[in-house]
């Protein structure tokens, strides 16, 4: 049975999930699955998203058919774009589940010498499963900052994968993920067998280390991410004592994605640093005193 919210929107959302694939700094191959039980005739779901949209295309599973659905991307207020797809009516107590894939950009920026990776999303109602894959590829390093820390991180010869999930999301709750990595590094030459065994030997030496070195990295894997956030709160600091402005105006100032911008702000906020006042679409921001 659904929850008893669910009748207070248009369809109830069972799971919503994002992978993001990244093929190059330029490009990330973005897959968004949403499974839903519709509570009306359902024939379009619109989403919203700060970064470009190039080459969408989305399918749709209802049972054991697969149908095409129709996707217009259309510029909204502020740079936004709205993607919508409209699909053959699901009626009430149907399930579907819809797959919208696409290439975009600007979640990969440049910060101190080494890429990062930055995303936000915000839900406007209850979401029973959320799922998201970061897929790096073969010769990049993950560096901090990692926010939040990963559920599953699994390496291999040709990737290294990155995996969040939470459940029962509310309605109103946000989420921001930050991923730091290198640049593409060169495999270094295939090492000698007497090194193996120096290794493996080194390895059996140190062993008993092992637990308290990961407690020691954690720790200071969390001081870096705190350092991070506290060099970008300064730059906004200082702009801010030249009087108040607007939140799309800081994306230009410091050179990062909107989605990075609203993180920061949402922290500074908590932390009573700041006050921000709805101006249309977007934010003028104050510096609290």
């Amino acid at each position: 049975m659904p929850p008893a919210h669910a009748q207070a929107y248009d369809y109830e959302i069972n799971a919503y999930a994002l992978y993001f694939d990244v093929m190059s700094p330029d490009s990330v191959l973005e897959t968004v699955e949403i499974d839903l039980t519709s509570h009306t005739n359902l024939s379009q779901y619109v989403l919203y998203t700060d970064y470009p949209v190039e080459n969408p295309r989305a399918v749709m599973e209802r049972g054991n058919t697969t149908v095409p659905v129709n996707v217009t991307v259309r510029e909204v207020l502020g740079g936004t774009n709205a993607i919508y797809l409209d699909f053959p009516a699901i009626g009430p107590g149907e399930s579907a589940k819809i797959r919208l894939t696409f290439t975009t950009r600007g979640m990969i920026t440049e910060t101190g010498g080494k890429q990062q990776f930055t995303y936000y999303v915000k839900f406007s109602q209850p979401v029973g499963l959320f799922h998201v894959r970061l897929l790096v590829p073969r010769g990049y390093a993950v560096l901090s900052p990692i926010i939040p820390s990963p559920d599953r991180v699994e390496s291999s010869t040709t990737r290294l994968l990155l995996e969040w999930s939470r459940q029962n999301v509310r309605a109103g709750e946000e989420f921001y993920f930050i991923v730091g990595f290198s640049g593409e590094i060169t495999p270094p030459k295939q090492p000698s067998l007497l090194l193996y065994l120096s290794l493996f030997t080194a390895g059996l030496v140190t062993g008993g280390g092992v637990v308290y070195g990961y407690i020691l990295y954690r720790e200071r894997k969390k001081s870096e991410e705190r350092n991070h956030l506290r060099t970008d709160e300064e730059k906004i600091l200082a702009i801010l004592k030249e009087g108040p402005v607007l939140q799309s105006e800081l994306t230009g100032k410091l050179g990062v994605s909107k989605a990075k911008v609203s993180i920061i702000l949402r922290e500074m906020e908590e932390k009573g640093l700041i006050t921000r006042v709805r101006e249309g679409r977007t934010y003028r921001v104050f510096l609290r005193e």
